[in-house]
């Protein structure tokens, strides 16, 4: 009898399903597998009085009832919350208003924060891209989708800018650069037509390099 369990796992075919039936019953016996079941079903029948205790609960709609006016607080928590929803942006501080121009080119594209994270400016093919401010060359080569031959230049430890769709770079990574300087020739790499887009970044993110333009003497 000891034998015979042993024989389940490795053998595909049980010619003798009638031996293993009392064999398995006493296992679950053990186990107590069956009792838990037998609990299980005497659990079942008890939901029964379950209904007589609803009718009991017949007057819970009146305790909803009482609970109407708790909507009308909802309106009044949300007063609050759209008095403080509207932010004025920040305005540029003068300090702050000393980029320059990368190109003479007009604008056709502005700003928006959504589909046009910088400006684009129009131009020809091999106009100069110059550098907006002084700073430090950390990417020339290659850029992400969609911005072609890209330099990015750090201007210090908030101040980011990037030239975008250039036909030829003019600066490496790691070197200084100066404002005013000449650092590509626009071009039109992925993109629709000859252009430079311009991004400048305020700690990491995109803002409208527009207001951060000095204005001309």
């Amino acid at each position: 009898m000891h034998f015979k369990p042993q024989a389940e796992p490795g053998l595909p075919d049980l010619p003798t399903p009638r031996s293993l039936i009392p064999h398995r019953i006493a296992l679950a016996l053990v186990s107590g597998t069956l009792s838990v079941l037998l609990i299980g079903c005497a659990s079942k029948p008890a939901p029964a009085p379950a209904p007589k205790k609803s009718a009991s609960a017949k007057p819970a709609p009146a305790a909803r009832n009482d609970a109407r006016p708790a909507p009308e607080r909802r309106p009044r928590s949300s007063e609050p919350a759209s008095a403080a929803s509207p932010t004025p942006s920040a305005p540029v501080a003068k300090a702050e208003r000393n980029f320059l121009r990368p190109s003479n080119g007009t604008v056709i594209q502005r700003f928006n924060g959504r589909n046009s994270k910088g400006v684009d400016f129009a131009g020809s093919e091999g106009d100069p891209v110059i550098a907006a401010r002084d700073g430090k060359v950390v990417y020339s080569a290659v850029g992400p989708r969609g911005y072609g031959q890209l330099v990015m230049i750090k201007h210090d430890a908030v101040f980011v800018t990037a030239y975008a769709h250039n036909s030829k770079l003019l600066v490496k990574e790691g070197q200084s650069v100066k404002r005013g300087q000449v650092i590509a020739h626009m071009g039109r790499t992925e993109a629709d037509r000859v252009k430079l887009h311009f991004e400048l970044r305020r700690n990491g993110n995109a803002v409208d390099p527009v207001p951060y333009f000095a204005s001309p003497d």
